[in-house]
């Protein structure tokens, strides 16, 4: 897919500041909230099922746990970084606005709580990864926003979190996935970092983090998955990035961005039934969920007849571009947000354009059936 610069620098910010899914997808853990006495080791398995619920879909189920972990932990941050993760997740994954003063509230509050955690223990790794995944958070949501200098600016202290959190704790492995997005799409995305001759040192060095997190880490064995599937697109390698979101889709066959992305790899690798079947099972949860996003829907209309023009079907093309079109006409974008390759203008444009084609190739074939 074509991209405007624009467009670049977003999604390069929103890479490399995704450290946000520090606490993100991770294993299923022992059932432990009905524990009377609580240890730090209760805290992660608390949290652990809590992230897990919001991976498979079960948003409730979610934020109900993290209610109760605040109230059995009131002054540790995880409990609030669960809400606001949870509430971030609904709004990425069906890209919708509907919990932005939500999650605009509990993100300020976790922020509050993660630096009052390293006032009272400033040589405590784990306080800074909180930190870190605090920011991560604030960042993306300026990113996606438009809000390039709130985003670098907190960009820059997710960074610097993550880095002192390796500084007290080296055993800490999981902050090497922040450390190794940022550094990977840094040299991977900076237009001046690419002339530079140590550009892929940088992108090798940032993709080795992610996998030392991804073998060593407590947390983020499962994000680190989703970020090498990410590198492994962007780099070209569509195989390997099909073979891990491949298994992470056995894992969380509900989830929408990965249907998505799942699609978009097999576009890539030319496996337009492979991919017309990811976005024929986006669109049915899509129409199907209660957080409706007329854009996404129309972007993946668009993506389905992309899929039936490769395969030659142009009547069906036709009849998925009339659909997509119709629908965008009742879109609202300012209670929406854009994807994570194209902007929705963009694929407003290129909806046009493919049904433009595709009636100029019906009408050939009806003058010389009729010739």
């Amino acid at each position: 897919m074509e991209v405007t610069m624009e467009r670049t620098r977003r999604s390069a910010i929103i890479s490399i500041l995704v450290t946000t899914a520090g606490y993100v997808l991770l294993s299923p853990a022992p059932n432990v909230y009905a524990q009377k006495t609580h240890t730090e080791s209760d805290l992660y398995a608390f949290f652990e099922q809590i992230l897990e619920k919001k991976h498979e879909e079960k948003f409730d189920e979610a934020l109900q746990l993290a209610e109760r972990l605040r109230q059995s932990y009131p002054e540790d941050p995880a409990g609030t970084f669960g809400l606001l993760v949870t509430y971030q997740t609904i709004m990425r994954n069906y890209r919708v606005r509907v919990y932005e003063d939500r999650f605009n509230d509990l993100l300020n509050l976790c922020v509050k709580q993660a630096k009052k955690a390293i006032k009272k223990n400033k040589r405590d790794g784990k306080n800074y990864f909180y930190l870190g995944c605090a920011f991560g958070s604030r960042s993306i949501y300026y990113a996606e926003r438009g809000k390039w200098m709130k985003a670098f600016k907190d960009g820059a202290r997710v960074k610097s979190n993550f880095q002192k959190s390796l500084t007290f704790s080296p055993d800490f492995y999981d902050a090497y996935y922040g450390l190794g997005l940022f550094n990977y799409w840094l040299a991977a995305k900076s237009k001046l970092l690419r002339m530079l001759p140590f550009s892929k040192n940088g992108r090798q060095k940032g993709l080795h983090q992610i996998q030392m997190a991804v073998e060593k880490g407590r947390f983020l064995k499962t994000d680190g998955m989703f970020g090498l599937a990410t590198v492994y697109f962007n780099e070209g390698q569509y195989d390997k990035a099909l073979e891990i979101s491949q298994q992470l889709y056995r894992r969380y066959p509900q989830n929408p961005s990965l249907l998505y992305k799942l699609g978009c790899i097999h576009e890539k690798l030319g496996q337009w039934q492979d991919a017309s079947q990811c976005f024929e099972k986006l669109h049915t949860l899509l129409t199907e969920t209660k957080y409706k996003s007329v854009s996404y829907q129309v972007d993946c209309l668009y993506q389905m007849a992309k899929c039936a023009y490769q395969l030659g079907h142009y009547l069906e093309t036709q009849r998925l571009c009339q659909q997509a079109l119709a629908l965008e006409k009742t879109c609202d974008f300012s209670k929406e947000i854009d994807g994570p390759f194209e902007k929705y203008a963009e694929i407003k444009k290129g909806l046009r354009r493919l049904n433009k084609e595709v009636e100029s190739i019906m009408l050939t074939q009806a003058s010389n059936h009729k010739g």
